[in-house]
């Protein structure tokens, strides 16, 4: 009997022997092969609360030789773990003939409890050799939010802030706008009304050249300058009603230029007839007689100078039509 139990135990022993032996066999021979690959999966911590997300993340290092086929994981992971997104897979070059690549998976967990994700499992394939390499199983504790009373209801996760949008901004923005033309028209009201002006100033289009000119000259004559006795006066002004519409009428600097370049300068303009040339001239020429010889011109001669200066607008202040087309007439009389 001694004898048998010795052969069960040799037997046994005989067995684990071998089985250690090959064990050992089979583990060399894969560390062989996989003593080149790193191989990594963690979390980015081990504890959550309900409702936190954190990663997933996928570490492999390689030889270039190495092709290596990631395991598809399915939208959760132990059942309750929730996967969330997941990044492309990236791939550095660190030099040495080496490949590392990467892969983050965003998840979540609703419920509380200590779940354990087993391995993830790889296949690698280098030269004529095809195996499969397992991370290390991972444990995630998922923790529970202390309730402070129970009988209230509080949310799980805080209020997230967004940035905003375009959309929501334009009311506040047309808001303030509005308060700042405001702000500046009673910034501007009172400075009118400080000023002694009216508020709203209507712009009224320019007169016409002409126009100004005959009520100058109308205004001009009821005076009666040259009747009292100021004949300096009188030219004086009469020259610078005419001086005035020369410019304003023919862009030309009468005002500042002499008689003779006055008169010089209006024969380039075709259509005013030499008389009214001839009369213009006569009236600049008396009017500098009386202002820089102090001439006394006759009665008749002043008031010649009065009708010459009114004939040149009434002669001058519009182009002639071309043939063909309507001539609008101006009502000078009414003027």
């Amino acid at each position: 009997m001694i004898n048998n139990i010795f052969r069960i135990k040799f037997f046994n022993y005989l067995q684990v022997k071998i089985f250690s032996i090959f064990t050992g066999l089979v583990l060399c021979s894969s560390f062989s092969y996989s003593q080149s690959i790193l191989l990594k999966a963690s979390f980015d911590t081990s504890a959550i609360l309900i409702g936190d997300q954190i990663h997933l993340n996928i570490f492999i290092e390689q030889p270039p030789d190495t092709k290596i086929i990631f395991p598809l994981i399915s939208d959760s992971l132990a059942g309750k773990i929730e996967i969330l997104s997941a990044s492309k897979i990236d791939t550095v070059f660190i030099g040495n003939g080496r490949i590392r690549l990467f892969q983050h998976y965003l998840i979540t967990c609703f419920d509380s409890g200590i779940y354990k994700v087993p391995p993830f499992k790889f296949v690698f394939t280098s030269g004529p050799v095809k195996d499969t390499l397992a991370t290390v199983p991972l444990v995630l504790t998922v923790n529970t939010i202390p309730i402070k009373d129970p009988k209230k209801i509080y949310d799980i996760k805080g209020i997230i802030p967004i940035p905003y949008t375009l959309a929501e901004l334009l009311p506040y923005i047309l808001i303030g706008l509005g308060i700042i033309l405001l702000l500046a028209l009673i910034i501007y009201i009172f400075i009118r009304l400080k000023q002694k002006k009216p508020i709203f100033a209507i712009q009224r289009p320019a007169e016409p050249p002409h126009i100004i000119a005959f009520r100058e000259l109308e205004k001009l004559k009821t005076e009666k300058l040259w009747q009292q006795g100021h004949v300096k006066q009188y030219y004086t002004r009469l020259t610078d009603i005419i001086r005035s519409y020369i410019e304003t009428r023919f862009n030309v600097l009468a005002l500042e230029s002499t008689s003779e370049e006055i008169s010089i300068a209006m024969k380039n303009i075709d259509y005013v007839d030499s008389k009214s040339l001839n009369e213009l001239k006569q009236l600049l020429e008396t009017a500098d007689l009386v202002k820089f010889a102090k001439a006394e011109p006759l009665p008749d001669d002043n008031e010649n100078s009065w009708h010459y200066s009114y004939n040149f607008v009434i002669n001058s202040f519009k182009e002639p039509v071309p043939e063909g087309q309507t001539e609008i007439v101006s009502e000078v009389n009414n003027i």
